[in-house]
């Protein structure tokens, strides 16, 4: 999946976080994730970073993309919740503002056949 922000196509590859294993998973054994890859999770506003390696930017999205909420290089050992957020996307740490977002931000996560594309 790509990534738009304010209507423009972002360099990310986004993956989904919609399976049970996969959500409780996220991030965890990695080693780092590059600054073009990001982990979308679907009805979720909290996250943790137990047993995590590395520090990530976790923006917060209420149901229409809106970005709530900002946290930036959250380390591990933390948790970050946003009671009004209805999905959360995980970045690279930096890459948040590498990448111009920020609070009322439009965020939408879109299929690869719908990027440039359509009527």
């Amino acid at each position: 999946m790509k990534l738009r922000i304010d209507g423009r196509e972002a360099p990310v590859r986004v993956q989904a976080a919609r399976r049970y294993r996969q959500r409780l998973v996220g991030l965890i054994g990695r080693r780092h994730l590059a600054t073009d890859q990001a982990l979308w999770i679907p009805a979720c506003r909290s996250i943790h970073m137990f047993f995590m390696r590395f520090a990530i930017d976790a923006v917060f999205l209420d149901g229409e993309g809106r970005v709530l909420s900002v946290r930036a290089g959250i380390r591990p050992w933390r948790t970050a919740t946003v009671w009004r957020a209805r999905s959360v996307l995980e970045l690279a740490a930096g890459a948040a503002a590498t990448l111009g977002i920020k609070e009322n931000s439009h965020v939408q996560i879109v299929a690869d056949a719908a990027v440039g594309g359509g009527a």
